[in-house]
């Protein structure tokens, strides 16, 4: 189960000071562990080249409550999980294997992590994985003093044998009750208990609505298909029915008659089926490469199982059965009388199953319908999101980040100088424009820390604080509103000074001009001074592209306090920032090669444009445009299919009609008329039925959208046109071949 503090929103994070009280308070749990992620990875040193890895911090309960143990040592004990103890490591399989190739021997020795020595006290079974990959796991070294507010433990429990998740909650909120009377101010303000749901639930709960939406498109899709196989059995079934009458006049009972169809329907299901799976097991790994990195967890382990094939088998057996039943039904209702009378000629949309053929083409267009509805409000969302103003340029600006931990770099002097020193060396290469450091890239991570306006108690807030060097702004091309921007002098001045965003200003200087205000940045912090707002600049995307801006803060890396310094590095790494005069990305090489000459225990990673961040923020939109926009493509296809399929059996039974209308004086646009005027009904049948189905089904879809209501007239009427056009397209073929048949042969078609 997780537990987090339960607001009115979404927030699911908590301190320690609250973990430690739920932890030692509740009477449900077997077990309760926290766990943090380490910014963007840690230091690993050691070999040729230092490695930079994912790492996490967890309690000494974190393996128990998962139900997993390491596959070599052990956990971690009560004492190294405590401020004083050991420092020790946990390895993860695969970084055992690749970097310290499956030593059996392992146990006990030491490995410097962010320039720290730390014991080996286990590995990790291979292919664990908790929400996101870590190769290195340490003690999270939690304090029972602790009283610090921060927000920034996940927190996750096994329920003791028989207590269900309702008994949970229910002692859970005596524990809140508690804490509330214990530690009044440590209560954010709209917190009114603490949420208990099951950690898969919590896990899936931002993708929970995608694959829903994926489920229900493939349902159509297949329904689609399903309609097809439907009408082409109807056309089979009708095909032979003087066959199945004069079998039935031979003795044949319906029973073994129904069974034969029904056993045909069966065995093109299975076929389609396994070409189905075929496809899928190609196409499976084309789709965890089109997902985005941690947009859906565990999606790299997606593989095609024994539990998928039997499914797809089952599918198919029951779509094969039930979509074949119809067209059976049929068959074996005929007349046998009439049918050995008549010859096999049959009327058109009104006889040998027309009315059910012409009710499948309707269901075929509307599910089309709400399908490509779907896809076009995908799409105008990705339009209108590649639109929106970013804050910031990214083109020509390359990034990477280090990270400098460890006794080396537990300064905010010693990291001014490290940086100072690296940015030295990046702007003597060639075509380097100018380049800066930042502790949060625009659409990366973000930090927040407790920021008030000196003199006003009541401003006290979280905001996000950026730690940065003076040619930031220059590098990322933000507009200065009001006031200057950093200078180098700045980072040896006595005055702490901060810019701030418009955000920030519209918010706490609605009615006035900041300038010159002082702010106070974690007051509690040792060293934390006053700092004064010397200058104001637009505000920049940080959440994702559909996401305002928020209150953000600008304050030179000299001026940071360490204790502020060593809690920001909890959460993030420092980043370089590059503009350069051509592709940027062709000087990664030279920029990793001058930060390992600086230090070489500080690899530089994550090299990327900041094109490619910013890509990489529409990646979840426009992967969802593009699943939806495939389905809705084949759904559109399969519908075609059978409305061609559907006319064209149509024409070929009104064959010798339509020749004893022309020889009667008829013209071929009569002939089109009368084809095209029942295909038309039927597609503007289906298009009615499909923009009532989707105006109900796209509002599932809110959520996901930008800038496009859920049922957005332009949209809807868009889809209704093109629709309605293929259908009339899949139908002019057999239209036009209607309209121009030799009337001689057409009064001799039998």
């Amino acid at each position: 189960m997780q537990i987090s503090p339960e607001w009115p929103g979404t927030f699911t994070s908590a301190s320690e000071t609250k973990f430690i009280s739920w932890r030692e308070g509740n009477q449900s749990f077997e077990a309760m562990a926290a766990t943090q992620g380490m910014g963007s990875g840690v230091n690993l040193a050691g070999g040729d080249e230092p490695e930079y890895v994912p790492g996490r911090k967890v309690s000494m309960d974190f393996f128990r409550v998962l139900g997993i143990s390491p596959a070599l040592g052990r956990s971690f004990t009560k004492d190294e999980d405590s401020p004083a103890g050991e420092r020790v490591v946990i390895l993860s399989g695969e970084l055992w294997r690749r970097r310290f190739g499956a030593d059996g021997n392992i146990i006990g020795k030491a490995v410097l992590i962010n320039g720290e020595n730390h014991r080996v006290a286990g590995v990790m079974p291979p292919g664990f994985q908790y929400t996101a990959p870590a190769d290195v796991f340490v003690p999270m070294r939690t304090n029972p003093a602790s009283r610090d507010e921060g927000h920034n433990y996940t927190v996750i429990g096994r329920l003791k044998a028989g207590v269900t998740e309702a008994q949970a909650r229910a002692d859970m909120q005596r524990v809140f009750s508690e804490f509330k009377t214990a530690y009044p101010r440590m209560l954010w303000r709209n917190e009114v208990g603490i949420s208990v749901r099951p950690l898969l639930a919590s896990q899936t709960a931002g993708v929970r609505l995608l694959l829903l939406v994926l489920l229900g498109a493939v349902g159509f899709v297949l329904l689609i298909a399903c309609a097809n196989v439907a009408h082409l059995q109807l056309s089979r079934a009708a095909a032979r029915q003087k066959e199945v009458a004069i079998r039935l006049a031979l003795g044949a009972g319906w029973g073994r008659i129904t069974r034969q169809l029904l056993t045909e329907g069966v065995l093109l299901a299975l076929a389609g089926g396994a070409a189905g799976f075929l496809l899928a097991v190609w196409g499976i790994d084309v789709l965890v490469a089109l997902i985005p990195k941690g947009m859906i967890p565990r999606a790299a382990a997606a593989r095609l199982d024994g539990h998928v094939l039997v499914f797809t088998l089952a599918a198919a057996v029951a779509s094969g059965l039930v979509f074949t039943l119809a067209p059976a039904i049929q068959a074996v209702r005929v007349d046998v009388n009439h049918s050995l009378k008549e010859g096999g000629r049959r009327g058109v949309m009104g006889a040998g199953g027309g009315h059910l053929r012409g009710g499948l083409v309707v269901a075929e267009v509307a599910l089309s319908l709400v399908l490509l509805a779907g896809a076009a409000l995908m799409i105008r969302s990705f339009v209108n999101l590649r639109q929106v103003d970013t804050g910031f340029d990214p083109i020509n600006v390359l990034t990477f980040q280090i990270a400098p931990n460890g006794p080396r770099y537990d300064t905010a002097a010693k990291n001014a100088e490290l940086f100072r020193q690296a940015l030295e060396r990046i702007k003597s290469l060639p075509g380097v424009e100018a380049v800066s450091v930042t502790s949060n890239l625009p659409l990366g991570e973000y930090l927040n820390l407790g920021v008030e306006v000196e003199g006003r108690p009541n401003t006290q807030s979280s905001v996000e604080y950026r730690m940065i060097t003076p040619e930031y702004f220059r590098v990322m091309r933000m507009k200065l509103k009001r006031g200057r921007e950093f200078t180098e002098s700045d980072n040896t001045g006595a005055e702490g000074v901060v810019v701030v965003n418009e955000a920030y200003a519209g918010r706490f200087f609605a009615n006035a001009d900041p300038l010159g205000h002082h702010l106070i940045v974690e007051r509690r912090a040792k060293g934390s001074k006053a700092l004064r707002v010397i200058g104001v600049v637009n505000d920049a995307k940080q959440f994702g592209l559909n996401s305002p801006a928020p209150v953000t803060v600008y304050v030179p890396i000299s001026q940071v306090p360490d204790r502020v310094l060593l809690l920001a590095r909890q959460f993030v790494t420092m980043k370089f920032a590059m503009r350069t005069t051509g592709d940027p990305l062709r000087l990664g090489a030279a920029a990793k090669g001058e930060m390992l000459k600086l230090d070489p225990s500080l690899p530089a990673t994550g090299i990327r444009s900041m094109e490619q961040i910013v890509a990489a923020s529409l990646a979840p939109t426009q992967l969802n445009m593009a699943l939806l926009g495939v389905f809705a493509a084949v759904g559109l296809i399969l519908a075609g299919v059978g409305i061609y399929g559907v006319i064209s059996y149509a024409v070929t039974q009104q064959t010798h009609e339509i020749g004893i209308r022309m020889a009667l004086g008829a013209q071929t646009r009569d002939v089109m008329r009368m084809v095209v005027k029942d295909e038309l009904l039927l597609i503007l049948s289906g298009v009615g039925l499909g923009l009532a189905g989707a105006a109900a089904l796209t509002r599932f879809l809110q959520s996901m959208l930008f800038g496009v209501a859920p049922t957005d007239p332009i949209s809807f009427a868009a889809i209704s046109v093109f629709l309605t056009g293929v259908g009339l397209l899949a139908g002019f073929l057999p239209a036009r071949r209607a309209a121009t048949v030799d009337p001689i042969v057409a009064l001799r078609y039998e």
